[in-house]
C-alpha cells in the first residue's frame, strides 16, 4: 500500500510538471494526498502527528537554517511516523532557499514554511 502510494505521488507529480502546470499547485495536490492517505491508513497517528506538527512550527520560530529544521523534522517523527516527516520535508523542500546550512531563514520564509505547516495541521483534523 505504501509503495502504491508513493508510486502515485511521484507520477502525478511528473505528469503535472511534464503537462505544464504550476509546480507548486502539483506539489501542494501530491502532498495533500499524501499526508491525507498516511493519516486515513493510521487514524490513531492523528493525535501525535497534529501535535508535532505544532512542535516543528514553533522550532520554526526561533533562529533555524534550512539544514536544522530539516534535522528537527528528522528527530520528530521517529519510527512509524517517519512517513510523515518525509511528506513535510518534500513540502517544504519544493521552496529550497539558497543557503542551506550557515544562513538563519529570512523571515518571509518561515512564515510559507508556518503556512505549509497549518495546511497540514489543517489536513490532519478534518
Amino acid at each position: 500500500m505504501k509503495k502504491r502510494l508513493i508510486v502515485l505521488v511521484v507520477a502525478l507529480g511528473l505528469l503535472m510538471g511534464c503537462a505544464g502546470f504550476n509546480v507548486t499547485i502539483a506539489t501542494n495536490i501530491a502532498t495533500d494526498i499524501a499526508f491525507v492517505a498516511v493519516l486515513e491508513n493510521n487514524p490513531s497517528m492523528k493525535p501525535f502527528v497534529v501535535e508535532t506538527l505544532q512542535r516543528v512550527k514553533v522550532f520554526v520560530d526561533g533562529s533555524v537554517t534550512y539544514d536544522d529544521l530539516l534535522l528537527e523534522i528528522s528527530k520528530q517523527f521517529p519510527g512509524k511516523y517517519a512517513y510523515v516527516g518525509i511528506i513535510l520535508s518534500g513540502y517544504i523542500e519544493t521552496d529550497k532557499p539558497v543557503f542551506e546550512t550557515y544562513l538563519p531563514m529570512f523571515d518571509a520564509y518561515k512564515a510559507d514554511i508556518v503556512k505549509k505547516i497549518d495546511r497540514l495541521i489543517l489536513l490532519a483534523r478534518i
